[in-house]
């Protein structure tokens, strides 16, 4: 989109005299206003925008007073005109552009800058869960905090894993984010509006949103961001040395099919079109699994027990080196029963993780943990609908202490 003669001319200041032939002298001052064509905004409040307008000019000399925002970052500011040089710029409150016109005709201009506190996004979720799928529905909640009303512009909102966003985004990173939205060509042409456009900037995802928008100044507005049908699995999961007597909790475990990441946010969860719960969906970027806890869940009842608790000793001769001495073994043999029992009409994925002392050795266990590390066990399994499952496990804890010193 071109905007001939689009941009305001603001009157304080004398028009450019508009000569028959050339000339290489600046004749007046000439203050202009650029129309906001794209924001883009960041998690943290930053915001990049770019102001474009064309206007007829004669060959040779001309000067421009620029009308920014007393909150734009004045090192980020960039400003481009075909078939133009710019020989000077003076700050004066706005920048004053000298510029030296090389070819008559209409030149296009490309203002960018950045801006700090000046506007914010987040994503609302509405996830929409079935046996086996869940509809994810987003909408982006924008704060236009500027100094300014944005008609019609072109929107970009970056998202990013949450640990990398406040590095990136600090205020020394300016002049990376000033190439990466203000060095491109200065008069490219507007993209298509038939379909967003997206693209990465490293370890940030760049949402370009379909159509233009408009943003009140100091008001939140909601639009869509993005929606999709992805494949899910429903996982129980049982804590069973913190939680002897149960509940399991549900989880979804949903795979992001999607081209796009999606963003960390508040999420409305439901089932059967009823409310279930409220989560905070985490940063999942495309092709990867998101983990979502639904809450404790009745689906299922699960209890642990300690079947039996035995403790032995004895007492055992050593020597060493022509010395004899006496030695208490203890041994503790520990033995649970863990059962679990569905409620549903449907098979269920549980996973059940239970904790045993460092120093313990394990003696038996049906099934045979799927997973197991120096003080951990984790088993995963599938329960038939309306069916009760058990798991037994037996482990030891031998200590050694002596009883007369070594003569």
């Amino acid at each position: 989109m071109k905007n001939s003669l689009a941009f305001a001319m603001l009157l304080t200041s004398v028009m450019a005299l508009v000569l028959s032939g050339a000339s290489s002298e600046v004749e007046a001052i000439t203050a202009l206003k650029l129309p906001v064509d794209s924001v883009t905004i960041y998690p943290d409040g930053l915001v990049a925008a770019k102001r474009m307008g064309d206007m007829e000019l004669t060959e040779g000399g001309h000067q421009f007073a620029i009308d920014v925002p007393g909150s734009a970052d004045r090192d980020s500011i960039l400003l481009r005109v075909t078939n133009a040089s710019i020989e000077k710029v003076v700050y004066e409150g706005s920048p004053v552009y000298t510029l030296n016109v090389s070819s008559a005709g209409s030149q296009e201009f490309l203002l960018s800058y950045l801006m700090y506190n000046s506007g914010y996004w987040e994503p609302l979720y509405d996830l929409f869960l079935d046996d086996s799928s869940m509809l994810v529905s987003a909408v982006a909640r924008v704060t236009n905090s500027g100094e300014e009303d944005l008609k019609d512009i072109r929107l970009k909102l970056v998202a990013g894993p949450e640990p990398e966003i406040e590095p990136y985004l600090a205020r020394g990173a300016a002049s990376r984010i000033k190439l990466a939205f203000a060095d491109e060509a200065a008069l490219e042409a507007a993209p298509s509006e038939s379909a967003p456009v997206t693209g990465e900037l490293e370890t940030l995802y760049i949402f370009e949103l379909e159509g233009r928008k408009d943003l009140d100044m100091d008001k939140d507005t909601g639009l869509p961001l993005f929606e999709g049908v992805v494949p899910l699995e429903r996982i129980y999961v049982w804590d069973a040395y913190r939680k002897e007597s149960g509940p399991a909790e549900e989880e979804i475990r949903a795979n992001n099919t999607m081209a796009n990441p999606w963003p960390s946010g508040k999420a409305l969860v439901y089932r059967d079109d009823e409310y279930v719960s409220t989560i905070t969906m985490p940063y999942t970027p495309a092709g990867t699994n998101a983990s979502i806890n639904v809450g404790p869940s009745a689906d299922l009842k699960v209890e642990k027990k300690l079947q039996d608790y035995n403790i032995t000793e004895r007492i055992q001769q050593i020597s060493a080196e022509n010395r004899t001495g006496a030695a208490k073994e203890t041994t503790e043999t520990w033995r649970y029963h863990l059962t679990l029992e569905s409620h549903l009409d449907r098979n269920a994925t549980v996973e059940v993780n239970d904790i045993r002392p460092k120093e313990a050795r394990m003696i038996s266990s049906s099934p045979e943990p799927s997973e197991t590390t120096a003080t951990s066990m984790k088993w995963k399994l599938s329960l038939e609908p309306r069916k009760k499952t058990a798991i037994d496990y037996v482990y030891q804890v031998v200590r050694t202490e002596p009883v007369n010193i070594l003569k």
